[in-house]
């Protein structure tokens, strides 16, 4: 057991079950099921790490119920067909096999789900109406979740997750603001607004008995406004803890975008954003009771600890990492992967019906892939050309197959463009990641370091080396300027190098991720931001995570940013900078301008040094692809392959 985290280690008895530590893995939409919503083998291969990795629960997200799906439902499982429990038995069997507890999350889906041809009710949006169900639709309900408990009971489950949460429709049937039905399920009393919940719990318990444990998941505040506090919510709390084994609190609504940070809290937001909620229903309550929202491992310590929770719950950093917690255990928490919370595992599911992929782990939801890859025929010579996040993941990579690596770096420190993006105080995530990167880079005996040099196709061929990877980055989008003067353009990666701060009004050309963050960063210390783009706002963020894009602008907007779409650089003077917008000309005026257009592929550096090495890869931004999952992803497939 850790000396450094006992608490997380007790078992802990949730209704029949002893679970083995307090870490659950919170559930995910994951888009690995078949055409036809049933499990497949990377459904269950993508699960499986969890399991290995020490989590006591592994969680099965968004099971359907419904007994007929909606012709748009697919790649997501169904959990209403006997037949689920074919292969719903070997993903059981696969988590279940390192001592860990399957649990499949339960939900219902509305008729019409993959179109918007039905308007909310109340003009807010829901993912599925409650006013627009007939009361034997949501009497079909109840029977459809005892059923799908029983399925998950067959195929040998130790737990369900009823989703009562981010206004899923137990949620909605208790809320004043979305509820206007006038049936027994309508507002018009306390009981009225529970029954839901409470017949679909008392369904699944006649259905399976004690030999399921349930979990309800509950948003403490659903964050619409007129909606139940938490005093009302701990109240319904109260009215099914009886019926219930485990409280998961979360908050949030999934249906209004621009809250969907709040149940996916991105970098820029606090961690534990929800541990003093789940408090006040721990003291209110007589069952254990879970946590959910970017808690970190310090922190599930310490609530645990002072009684404030009994278990957190764990996802993003389960994907990050899916042996977080034997490294925790084994008091190895030097080696974990951090999560950067950037949310492009949540994104490509939610937003693109996409499988999920990983940032920091190339390896997530293409187990197949990778799991069972065979091992290199003979060990290679290979020099790597970049420190930043690509070279390193090439690396690591490289290393651990066995191959001897040879790491050019120009500059003196190894991270790359890295470097420059964990300046902000919010990018604390991502700093860690880049302090993980480098330790177990330069940890390794395989990995021989070349700093403060220039790769040249001279130096390359002096290594003799088997297989060339080039990780070098682009280069900056410059136009041609009147003024280039440096105390008063300044380019986005050079901010972390100046020794003084930019002036107290700054125009930021670009309103990229990058130029956005840089906006934040400059708020928060009480400057003045103008931030230009020519994208209209619709197309502002389209590169990055909607889930971070939403919870970045909903911050610029508290901060009073002066956002200006539509708005074209022309041309920068020593005394104020040139744009165009609707047609016309106009002059802004700033003390500071920060460049912010993004970069362009340095095919001529590329081309030259690939003459040093016949078998040669190009990875990380300078294949034509950016972002850190592009990085690490195209730089572990390059190592893989050698």
């Amino acid at each position: 057991m850790s000396n450094k985290y006992p608490h997380l280690f007790q078992p802990i008895k949730i209704g029949n079950l002893i679970l083995k530590n307090r870490i659950t893995n919170a559930p995910t939409y994951n888009f690995l099921a078949s055409y036809d919503n049933h499990m497949t083998r990377e459904g269950i291969e993508s699960s499986k790490p969890v399991g290995k990795g020490g989590a006591a629960t592994v969680t099965l997200g968004s099971g359907f119920i419904n007994r007929v799906l909606p012709p748009a439902a697919h790649h997501i499982i169904g959990l209403n067909d006997h037949w689920i429990v074919t292969y719903l038995s070997e993903w059981c069997e696969a988590v279940k096999r390192y001592g860990a507890k399957a649990c499949v999350e339960l939900v219902p889906m509305a008729s019409y789900f993959g179109t918007h041809e039905v308007e909310s009710s109340v003009g807010i949006p829901m993912e599925i109406d409650c006013n627009l169900l007939t009361t034997e639709e949501l009497q079909d309900f109840i029977e459809d979740y005892a059923k799908a408990a029983r399925h998950v009971l067959n195929a040998d489950g130790d737990m369900v997750l009823v989703h009562g949460a981010h206004c899923q429709l137990p949620a909605l049937l208790f809320s004043k603001v979305f509820n206007r039905r006038t049936d027994q399920y309508g507002p018009q009393s306390f009981e009225n607004r529970c029954r839901f919940a409470v017949e679909i719990l008392e369904a699944i318990r006649a259905e399976v008995g004690n030999n399921l444990a349930i979990e309800y998941r509950i948003s403490a505040i659903d964050m619409i406004p007129g909606s139940p506090d938490i005093a009302e919510v701990i109240e319904f709390a109260r009215i099914i803890q009886d019926r219930i084994d485990l409280l998961h609190i979360s908050r949030g609504n999934l249906a209004v975008n621009k809250l969907t940070p709040f149940i996916f809290p991105p970098t820029y937001m606090d961690h534990d954003i929800n541990i003093e909620y789940a408090s006040q229903f721990k003291r209110a309550l007589q069952i254990p009771v879970s946590v959910v929202g970017a808690v970190t491992l310090e922190q599930a310590e310490d609530a645990i600890a002072s009684g404030k929770v009994d278990m957190v719950a764990l996802c993003r950093q389960l994907i990050a990492d899916p042996e977080t917690v034997n490294k925790l255990e084994r008091d190895q928490g030097i080696e974990i992967r951090p999560c950067v919370r950037c949310n492009t595992c949540i994104s490509r599911s939610h937003f693109g019906s996409k499988p999920p992929r990983c940032a920091v782990n190339p390896v997530f939801g293409r187990e197949l892939d990778y799991s069972y890859y065979p091992a290199p025929k003979r060990m290679k010579k290979v020099v790597v050309v970049g420190g930043g996040p690509a070279g390193l993941e090439a690396a690591r990579t490289l290393a651990e197959r066995g191959h001897t690596v040879v790491l050019f770096e120009k500059n003196s420190q190894l991270g790359g463009i890295l470097r420059a993006a964990v300046v902000a105080p919010f990018k604390s995530d991502l700093r860690k990641y880049l302090d993980w990167s480098v330790r177990m880079t330069t940890r390794s005996k395989n990995i021989t370091l070349r700093l403060s040099t220039k790769a040249t196709p001279e130096l390359i061929a002096k290594e003799k080396p088997d297989a060339l990877i080039l990780a070098i980055g682009n280069r900056p989008i410059i136009p041609s300027l009147t003024c280039r003067d440096q105390s008063r353009v300044i380019l986005a990666h050079e901010i972390s190098n100046r020794e003084t701060e930019p002036d107290d009004h700054i125009l930021i050309v670009g309103a990229g991720l990058t130029g956005c963050e840089i906006a934040l960063q400059h708020l928060q210390q009480n400057k003045k931001i103008t931030l230009i783009d020519a994208l209209s706002r619709q197309e502002i963020g389209s590169g990055s995570s909607p889930i971070n894009a939403y919870a970045i602008f909903n911050m610029l907007e508290e901060l009073h940013v002066d956002l200006r779409c539509r708005t074209k650089l022309i041309d920068i003077t020593k005394d104020f900078s040139l744009v165009v917008r609707d047609g016309k000309e106009e002059k802004l005026f700033s003390d500071t301008v920060i460049l912010s257009l993004g970069t362009r592929v340095n095919t001529e550096a590329i081309n030259h040094l690939k003459t040093a090495v016949k078998e040669c890869y190009t990875v990380g931004d300078c294949n034509g692809r950016q972002g850190l999952w592009n990085a690490t992803t195209s730089a572990y497939d390059a190592a893989m392959v050698i």
